[in-house]
């Protein structure tokens, strides 16, 4: 089976899945504030993707790509910033972007990447907690 990738959701599924910012376990309420503040610097597509490929799962190596990904997403954001506060976004947005990859690279180890040996279907992903 082909691995499912995020472009295969309709834009209004893609606009719906995840969870935000942050491990499944933490309050919904504490996600949702380090996601608005996540946002300032970051595309939200960066953190829908991570979520998209945790739902799909793999081997340790797919999670290790993935995660890569994440922090690669997270750095090319960090550099679009154009506006009279670069000088203080751009460090701030590197920063949190080596935070958050450093924190999905310790923390997705303990339950939050589905490790199976097959990747999980469309369908599978899409009945998924983080696909609502």
């Amino acid at each position: 089976m082909s691995r499912p990738k995020f472009t295969d959701l309709t834009p209004e599924q893609q606009a719906k899945f995840g969870n935000g910012v942050g491990p499944y376990w933490l309050p919904d309420r504490l996600r949702k504030l380090i996601t608005e503040t996540a946002s300032w610097f970051f595309d939200k597509a960066s953190w829908k993707h991570h979520d998209f490929g945790y739902v799909v799962g793999g081997d340790r190596w797919d999670r290790a790509r993935c995660d890569w990904k994440f922090y690669a997403a997270m750095l090319k954001d960090a550099m679009r910033h154009k506006q009279k506060w670069f000088p203080l976004t751009v460090p701030i947005a590197l920063i949190l972007s080596t935070v958050f990859y450093v924190a999905v690279r310790i923390g997705g180890q303990f339950g939050s990447f589905a490790y199976r040996k097959t990747y999980a279907s469309l369908e599978e992903v899409l009945s998924s907690e983080d696909a609502n």
